[in-house]
């Protein structure tokens, strides 16, 4: 029986995201309270690790699957083959490039085709494809899921070619997730966000969290920018450097050897003089500066709570985004998927809780696993 697989969201964040819908007419969307989906079929992202190593080569003995507490009969598991076997996947993965080309935060060069062709395209398998989206104050749509390299190229270019003030950040997310999702099929999906997290509108980014939960897309934040911040803060020349603003907790493994997926850079001194003595411009430059390292940080904290996880470093170049694509590389190679059918039709449209989990400590530690459907 065919189930409808609902995501309501609320008044307030609808009307947040009627400002970003996307540029192309043809892939536009309206401003519905109620986004539904024909699926008879729940997919479930998650990734297994021992350690730093994935875990490779579980099945479906592995795992168990509840539904708001509830025990479910798990349809099928697939994720990396064991050494020596071949993987064999009916799931395909997407994985989504969102970037933020507000006022040139996102510089030409940065995100290198090249570099995606090399750490990316010719390493995963034939089923992982790339789509790229593009924000300001309104949301683009540079080219669906695809292998196709001109395709890729072109759709780089443009995104780097586009200039526009604001930057709606939280309500670029959740209506490309929306519009990503609107694809149907029964896809996995990963969104990686290129931005300097510095929105300029008030929207929930807890409503981001809830949203991507429900759509069962893991985010994958590249915070962009600090090394800006720290430079307005120091002003003029000669003036004191500031430290970050806060940590944030490591919550998931590193496959891809890069510097820690939560990893913030070690905190610099603070002035030798004390604010009394320190001229007020600096002082302001710093109140402020501190403030944008806090929304940065909340923006990358969206990714451990959505399942993926986040990319906060002091300075990103082009070798680091180098990295960073291998590290998402590996996590699409290691990623496992669990489908179940929903045993259940309420009278009422109601959301359900849907975690999995692994049925011993000694199959290693889950990472993601949860997502929200509303049947």
């Amino acid at each position: 029986m065919v189930q409808r697989a609902l995501l309501i969201v609320g008044t307030l964040a609808m009307a947040a995201l009627a400002g970003a819908q996307p540029a192309q007419q043809e892939e536009a969307e309206g401003s519905d309270l109620i986004i539904s989906v024909e699926s008879n079929l729940v997919v479930v992202p998650l990734h297994v690790y021992r350690k730093k190593s994935s875990v490779n080569g579980l099945g479906r003995e592995a795992f168990e699957l509840l539904e708001d507490g509830v025990p479910q009969n798990i349809a099928f598991v697939e994720g990396p083959p064991a050494d020596g076997e071949v993987s064999q996947r009916s799931i395909p993965t997407e994985i989504i490039f969102l970037i933020d080309f507000s006022y040139s935060v996102m510089t030409p060069g940065l995100l290198d085709f090249y570099a995606i062709r090399s750490t990316m395209l010719e390493g995963l398998r034939q089923d992982v494809q790339i789509s790229v989206y593009g924000f300001a104050s309104k949301l683009r749509i540079f080219t669906g899921p695809t292998r196709d390299l001109q395709k890729l190229q072109k759709a780089l270019d443009q995104s780097f070619e586009s200039e526009a003030g604001g930057s709606r950040v939280y309500e670029a997310i959740m209506q490309t997730a929306r519009h990503a999702s609107s694809r149907g099929g029964n896809v996995s999906r990963m969104m990686v966000v290129f931005s300097d997290g510095l929105s300029t509108t008030n929207l929930d980014p807890e409503l981001v969290v809830r949203s991507a939960n429900a759509f069962g897309i893991p985010i994958y934040p590249v915070v962009l920018g600090h090394e800006r911040i720290r430079q307005r803060a120091q002003g003029l020349a000669g003036g004191v450097g500031i430290g970050r603003a806060g940590q944030t907790e490591h919550r998931q493994p590193n496959p891809a050897g890069l510097g820690g997926g939560n990893q913030q850079g070690a905190r610099r001194g603070e002035p030798e003089f004390s604010p009394r003595q320190q001229p007020q411009g600096q002082l302001n430059r710093q109140s402020n500066s501190r403030s944008q390292e806090t929304l940065q940080q909340i923006f990358a904290e969206i990714g451990p709570k959505t399942g993926g996880r986040s990319y906060d470093l002091p300075v990103i170049n082009s070798k680091v985004i180098r990295q960073i694509l291998g590290s998402l590389s590996t996590l699409a190679e290691t990623e496992y998927v669990v489908g179940y059918y929903p045993s259940a039709v309420d009278e009422e449209l109601t959301a359900h809780a849907v975690e999995v989990r692994l049925r011993s400590e000694e199959f290693g530690q889950l990472y993601g696993g949860r997502r929200f459907v509303v049947h």
